[in-house]
């Protein structure tokens, strides 16, 4: 078995040990990872408790091993009836390497093989996506603070051989994002495995929902810096196939951090 956290998600640090466990929290700041893992599960309507135990008893069962890596968890606040789990490396081949080295705690493997035969009760699907950091296709890139709340993620299908032009109108936007003084920060990252491709994911990390207010009246600003938004306009239907747009809120009870990071904002991450 491969190893999945909460879900699928695995990999987060390179190596066992001292080293690895300060790296745990490596991604857990507002430089995005070069590397990300998203781990989906469509859930059983009707079983949102039972998944919930499951996946709190999966963070128990990390927490008694030390294990060194962690996750973020979050329920979809609008959609269909999602978890997502994301989490962060320096590269691919971090994700790899604990990939292979996970199976040496034999105790572990079997705790959470256990956990994972449950899921099969509460989860219709699962979808495991990897994504690169785009920093040329985003706007003050922030990833997460221990005071991030919510995502708000866009998801861009975009048509075989547009990915030019696409980027081309993101870059577009990160100009008029500058010069209208827009404060609301945006990461994008790209899919490398997990789906169609080319496809783009733009995360914006909020504190609470006001941070879509905020985005939504700066708009106009923003249009008015576009150069030529009738082109605009026209690049993004000739690039863009569809676009999914979902708002994702954080549950710490099913988020593996480091206390290094909870203890910053611990009436949050690890409420009782």
């Amino acid at each position: 078995m491969r190893p999945r956290l909460p879900a699928a998600l695995t990999g987060l640090v390179l190596l066992a040990g001292p080293a690895a466990l300060s790296a745990q929290s490596m991604w857990l700041n507002p430089t995005p990872p070069p590397a990300i893992r998203i781990v989906r599960e469509t859930a059983k309507f009707g079983t949102a408790a039972s998944h919930l135990a499951n996946e709190r008893t999966w963070v128990k069962t990390l927490q008694s091993k030390k294990v060194p890596y962690s996750y973020v968890g979050t329920v979809a606040a609008s959609g269909a009836p999602e978890f997502w789990f994301i989490g962060g490396a320096t590269d691919f081949a971090g994700l790899e390497g604990l990939d292979q080295s996970y199976q040496s705690d034999k105790s572990l493997a079997k705790q959470l093989d256990t956990l994972m035969a449950r899921e099969s009760a509460f989860v219709v699907s699962v979808q495991t996506l990897l994504a690169s950091y785009r920093a040329d296709l985003s706007y003050q890139p922030t990833f997460i603070v221990p005071e991030t709340r919510h995502f708000w993620v866009s998801t861009f299908t975009v048509r075989p051989g547009q990915d030019k032009a696409f980027a081309a109108m993101m870059t577009a936007y990160v100009s008029a994002y500058r010069s209208a003084g827009a404060t609301s920060p945006w990461v994008t990252y790209e899919l490398v495995a997990g789906g169609t491709t080319p496809t783009f994911l733009l995360l914006v990390p909020l504190n609470s929902l006001a941070g879509i207010d905020r985005d939504l009246s700066t708009r106009g600003a923003i249009g008015a810096q576009m150069k030529s938004p009738q082109d605009i306009v026209a690049q993004f239907a000739e690039s863009t196939e569809r676009v999914e747009v979902q708002l994702l809120t954080i549950s710490p009870e099913i988020s593996y951090v480091p206390d290094e990071f909870a203890n910053q904002d611990k009436a949050f991450w690890r409420a009782k």
